[in-house]
């Protein structure tokens, strides 16, 4: 029998936020940039968000690396984990621009792009992990990150008042879908892997997770799917309060 539920851990961007970065490939377009280059000069990624090239939708800074969870084989994943600050970051990005979009990017105008960037929070989930919290379940956010946007995207809900434990990729040196790092997070929750579920919108991160035992919930477009998902389980095992 599956252990009863002691904690759940979820992911920020595309869970408890709306999906960053959608309508790059129009940003792409309208600057008359090869489609696809941003994002692969940016996150060293070319899948668009939710589109057919990326089926299993997430965010591009979410993305696993090749070869190995844990390795760091972009700029992005260097930022992410905290190795390198955001000047010398966009520095990198300025350098490396004429190579893969084929010619200077207009800095001025992605950081225009990225400022109007539309940010919505999933409130339906801010709900069910208040709620998750007063049932007396341990909760926990464990996110990919950059050290330079972490009072942004603080402020963007009540992080404090919902999780007794936040995990940031930038300030932890390690980026999911690392497996030390939901073992990390569990850790610092007091709970074994067994006993806690994880949410997040990338395919690569959901199964890192249930590689270390963890069980898992894929979410996709519609929030209110990935939450009955979640109490089903929880219904299935039972859950042990704190």
């Amino acid at each position: 029998m599956d252990a009863p539920v002691e904690a759940v851990i979820w992911d920020y961007g595309g869970v408890i936020s709306s999906p960053l970065f959608r309508g790059i490939g129009r940003f792409e377009t309208d600057m008359g940039y090869p489609p696809g280059s941003v994002l692969e000069l940016i996150f060293g990624e070319t899948a668009y968000i939710g589109a057919e090239g990326n089926p299993d939708g997430g965010d591009p800074i979410d993305g696993a690396v090749p070869d190995s969870a844990s390795a760091v084989t972009h700029d992005w994943h260097r930022l992410e984990v905290g190795e390198i600050a955001f000047d010398e970051y966009m520095s990198g990005v300025v350098q490396r621009a004429p190579e893969v979009i084929g010619r200077a990017i207009d800095v001025d105008a992605y950081q225009q792009f990225t400022r109007d960037m539309p940010l919505g929070i999933h409130w339906p989930v801010v709900h069910r992990i208040r709620r998750l919290r007063g049932d007396g379940l341990k909760v926990g956010l464990l996110t990919n990150n950059v050290k330079e946007f972490g009072s942004a995207w603080r402020a963007t809900f009540p992080v404090d008042d919902l999780f007794e434990v936040v995990v940031d990729s930038s300030e932890v040196g390690m980026r999911k879908p690392d497996p030390r790092i939901y073992l990390l997070t569990c850790e610092r929750l007091g709970v074994a892997p067994a006993a806690s579920v994880f949410v997040d919108d990338n395919r690569d991160n959901v199964e890192a997770a249930r590689s270390v035992g963890i069980e898992a919930v894929h979410f996709g477009d519609e929030p209110l799917t990935a939450i009955d998902e979640l109490d089903a389980i929880l219904d299935r095992r039972g859950t042990r309060s704190a």
